[in-house]
C-alpha cells in the first residue's frame, strides 16, 4: 500500500489463538495475508489443532489485503477441518468475502453471513 506521496505503508499482520471454552477455538487475523504472513497463519492454524477441537472460528474481519497465497492456505485450513471433523467458520471482512465471490471460492469456504 502507498500513502498519498508515494511512501509505501506497511500493514502490520496479527495473528491470535484463543480458546473460550474446551470445544472452541478463535483465530483472529488482522493485517495482509500473503507470502510474507501465510506461514505465521498456518502454525497458528496447526497448533489450534492441538487438541483438534469441536469448533474453529477464523475471525478474518481485520484482514485488509489477501493474495493467492492467502486464499490457498484458508482453502488448506477449510480441507484440513474436514478430514478431522472440525466445524469450521470463516467471518470474513469485506475483502475476503469480495475475494472468495469473485474466484468461487465462498462456495467452497464456510463463510458466516454468506
Amino acid at each position: 500500500m502507498t500513502s498519498g506521496d508515494g511512501d509505501i505503508r506497511e500493514v502490520p499482520f496479527s495473528v491470535t489463538l484463543a480458546r473460550p471454552d474446551g470445544a472452541k477455538v478463535v483465530i483472529a487475523v488482522a493485517g495482509e495475508i500473503d507470502l510474507t504472513t501465510a506461514e505465521d497463519l498456518k502454525e497458528t492454524f496447526e497448533e489450534a489443532l492441538e487438541p483438534v477441537p469441536g469448533r474453529l472460528v477464523v475471525d478474518l474481519e481485520g484482514v485488509e489485503f489477501c493474495d493467492s497465497t492467502g486464499l490457498a492456505t484458508l482453502v488448506r485450513i477449510n480441507d484440513r477441518c474436514a478430514t478431522r471433523g472440525v466445524d469450521l467458520s470463516f467471518l470474513p471482512s469485506p475483502t475476503i468475502r469480495r475475494l472468495a465471490l469473485k474466484t468461487g471460492l465462498s462456495t467452497l469456504l464456510p463463510l458466516a453471513g454468506a
